[in-house]
């Protein structure tokens, strides 16, 4: 992974990727939004970078590998120091299973929240937990992974029943601990819920078009086929699971996996409507499934006599291999990706300013994929190349926001760092950035 992390350091800011990754740089302090504070681990090595003054391409190398490293040290806690090897294995699935366009967007806090679900799962089943240190530290994760995102609380309330339904009884020590960080997680949320955060959570009142849809057959026809093309391997698990228990007449573990997978695919799909293609996005909406499943089977099959010699690690090997098979065909087309906005900045270049609107043309064809984040990647890719002639576009979409084109046509000292903030041209850092006064340029074509 940290090897596939250098080769396509430059493909792996993509859209809230390219916005922390710029703002890190340009004010050289963390940037934390919405209570998420795990994103500081995702800034910490790109942070030290620019306070090194390293370049910008070393920079993004330091991004890239962030993740990597964090899913390291979570490995390492939990093989040397909770000795669970198969939560380390937990660790090795989830940095590659329900993962793929969130491989060129390493910073999504939902991410390394679901890494730090299996020390959770895992102090649970070693029973670290009757020392005050371990609590401290179970309590510590606890919160860490509640304030990552407000979707892993599902998988929180699953860990603790599974524990429960495991061990027939529920550990006073460890539900005082959970009940202790659900109440500072939701009085923190009530006195300081973003407008984000409100808008997400309102969708789950939302009635008529979800409930319509969800009586469609048809439409269940198409979320199989999106779930078993994008999910395969923990679809795969989960009717193992559900065929395993069935057998072993295990009724509790077979409702609660049940239950908190089927129930979860509801919950997205109330709430949204099933894409065609993955998307970061919807990654990140599904990423709770991977504890449901993998939990259980690890812990219940990975761990009997067959799983634990060769065939086991092989099994590994050939799971992991064909992930990292996909993530580099993916990557390969974003590569494709860097190569049009650097034939974008180069027409830029050849032009007076910094200033640009990508043309309606190319966002409507071989850059139909631009978005938000577009202001933001350019900036990065042409101040890398050479600081002094940094380069902003945007598209067309971005200027009709909020006012957007007025404002920028009356004042020629600020431009577009996204949509939703038009800064003073001199409130760039200079070290790294230079923007020059001046008005939008339409830019010619690239798609030929």
């Amino acid at each position: 992974m940290a090897v596939f992390a250098v080769v396509f350091s430059e493909e792996r800011f993509q859209a809230d990727g390219a916005y922390y990754l710029f703002k890190v740089i340009n004010y050289e302090t963390f940037q934390v939004e919405h209570q998420r504070f795990i994103l500081i681990f995702s800034q910490v090595l790109p942070l030290i970078g620019v306070k090194l003054g390293l370049t910008l391409k070393t920079i993004f190398i330091l991004n890239s590998i962030s993740n990597v490293l964090f899913f390291y040290l979570v490995f390492c806690y939990l093989v040397y120091y909770l000795r669970d090897k198969t939560g380390g294995i937990a660790v090795v699935l989830f940095q590659v299973m329900g993962v793929l366009h969130l491989q060129f967007t390493p910073m999504y806090e939902i991410w390394y929240g679901t890494a730090l679900l299996v020390p959770l799962r895992s102090h649970l089943v070693c029973q670290r937990y009757h020392k005050i240190k371990d609590l401290v530290l179970l309590a510590a994760f606890l919160i860490t992974v509640l304030f990552s995102h407000p979707l892993l609380v599902i998988a929180v309330v699953f860990i603790f029943l599974l524990d429960s339904v495991e061990n027939k009884k529920t550990e006073l020590k460890t539900a005082l601990v959970l009940v202790f960080a659900l109440v500072i997680w939701y009085l923190t949320k009530k006195l300081l819920l973003s407008d984000y955060e409100a808008g997400k959570m309102s969708m789950l009142s939302q009635e008529g078009q979800s409930a319509e849809r969800l009586l469609s057959g048809a439409y269940y026809l198409k979320l199989a086929k999106f779930l078993f093309t994008y999910y395969t391997i923990p679809i795969l698990i989960f009717f193992v699971l559900f065929f395993i228990y069935l057998a072993k007449k295990e009724k509790l573990k077979f409702l609660l996996v049940g239950f908190f997978f089927l129930g979860h695919i509801f919950l997205v799909n109330y709430t949204h409507q099933t894409e065609d293609t993955i998307s970061p996005y919807f990654e990140r909406l599904y990423m709770p499934l991977l504890p449901v499943v993998f939990f259980p089977f690890l812990y219940d099959l990975w761990t009997q006599a067959v799983f634990r010699n060769t065939i086991g690690a092989l099994v590994l090997i050939a799971a992991v291999g064909w992930r990292m098979g996909r993530f580099i065909d993916t990557g390969l087309d974003y590569k494709k990706r860097t190569t049009l906005v650097e034939e974008a900045i180069e027409k830029a270049r050849r032009m007076p300013g910094s200033k640009f609107q990508l043309n309606p043309v190319d966002s409507r064809y071989c850059m139909n994929w631009v978005d938000w984040s577009l202001a933001m990647e350019s900036q990065l890719r042409s101040a890398a190349r050479d600081a002094e002639r940094t380069i902003a576009i945007s598209t067309w979409e971005d200027f009709e926001i909020k006012n957007n084109r007025a404002k920028l046509n009356a004042d020629t000292s600020i431009y577009m760092m996204r949509c939703f903030e038009i800064i003073s041209d001199e409130s760039v850092n200079p070290r790294y950035f230079h923007i020059q006064h001046g008005r939008y340029v339409l830019l010619k074509k690239v798609c030929r």
